[in-house]
């Protein structure tokens, strides 16, 4: 009866598990890296530990008038209890980087699948470690005395990992929110360069001048960053001071001649030049264009070509910049009263 009971329940469970798988593939062409597959294993395995416990138990109490000892029934239950912790620990553990791996991939972030490969193992652990405190709560082991050595143990590392843990969150901060990626050109205090690496504990930009700054991650994310690599479109805003004796015509015309010398170098893109205003021996105008590349390179080829031709412009048409403004001189001071 018991073997009976175990072939016909395996039976029951293969054609459950059949049936759920063949309507699967109906319902999802392409199930492979799905959840669904993984719980359909772990749930025929489930089903054949669970008939075969149902055997054992109908053949336990089938020789209780033999007076059958209890000590193999325990050591059976307690085998088929930790091999269902194990497949339940397994699944979980696939399951949820799974899930994690593929919501990074919804929200666009691909890249960080690779910081996710690398804290795999700290999540199996900590998933393993909930699991056999689980198994020996079954089996009746006093855990009083090991949540007392944990959570001491746990201060403890606390203690001593609070300079490494801190670093460590945020390496997981940057690379999460990404205030910034290798490459991009940001900015903080009085350092502008590119980041060349970003590490656990600290990342490095290569300034402009060429040194290597190397500054700690908590440090960095507690400043202002400039991020010029994020940039959709950069605008340059310019100041030109002409001389306060260039006839009206010639001014008028100014905003044409720097309109046609940005639109002569693409890719940037003109928007406005106006006179703004009268100042101290001055005539003031203002023109922005955009370039639509964040690269500094770029932007700093089309600045030079355009400022040439501006300046060439104007020497053709006889237009003469303003000179300097003069620093206000000091007064002298009166000697004091003897």
């Amino acid at each position: 009866m018991a073997l009976a009971r175990v072939l016909l329940g395996s039976l029951a469970v293969w054609l459950l598990v059949r049936g759920l798988r063949r309507w699967l593939r109906r319902a999802v062409p392409r199930p492979d890296g799905l959840i669904a597959p993984l719980l359909l294993n772990s749930l025929a395995s489930l089903g054949y530990l669970a008939m075969v416990v149902w055997g054992w138990r109908s053949l336990v109490r089938g020789w209780e008038v033999l007076r059958f000892d209890p000590g193999p029934d325990r050591l059976v239950e307690g085998a088929a209890l930790l091999v269902a912790v194990v497949l339940v620990v397994r699944l979980i553990n696939r399951s949820l980087l799974l899930l994690l791996e593929r919501s990074l991939q919804r929200l666009g972030r691909v890249e960080q699948t690779s910081t996710l490969q690398a804290l795999a193992p700290m999540i199996r652990a900590l998933v393993w470690g909930l699991g056999s405190l689980v198994f020996l709560q079954q089996q009746g082991v006093p855990l009083g005395a090991i949540y007392a050595s944990l959570a001491g143990a746990g201060l403890g590392l606390g203690l001593a990992l609070r300079g490494p843990l801190s670093h460590f969150l945020s390496y997981i901060t940057i690379v999460i929110d990404k205030p910034f990626q290798i490459g991009d050109l940001i900015g903080f205090a009085d350092v502008l360069g590119p980041v060349e690496r970003v590490g656990i504990r600290s990342s490095s930009i290569r300034s402009l001048g060429g040194e290597r700054i190397v500054i700690g991650n908590e440090e960095l994310l507690q400043k202002t960053i400039r991020n010029f690599g994020d940039l959709p479109r950069r605008r340059v805003a310019h100041s030109l001071r002409l001389s306060d004796q260039l006839p009206a015509e010639q001014a008028a015309a100014i905003p044409g001649l720097v309109e046609g010398v940005v639109r002569a170098h693409p890719p940037a893109t003109f928007d406005r030049c106006h006179f703004t205003r009268f100042t101290d021996g001055a005539l003031e105008f203002q023109f922005v264009f955009f370039v639509p590349d964040s690269s500094v390179v770029v932007y700093l080829d089309l600045q030079q070509v355009i400022n040439l031709g501006i300046l060439q412009a104007f020497q053709e048409q006889g237009i003469a910049f303003a000179a300097p403004p003069q620093a206000p001189t000091a007064s002298p001071l009166s000697s004091p009263p003897g």
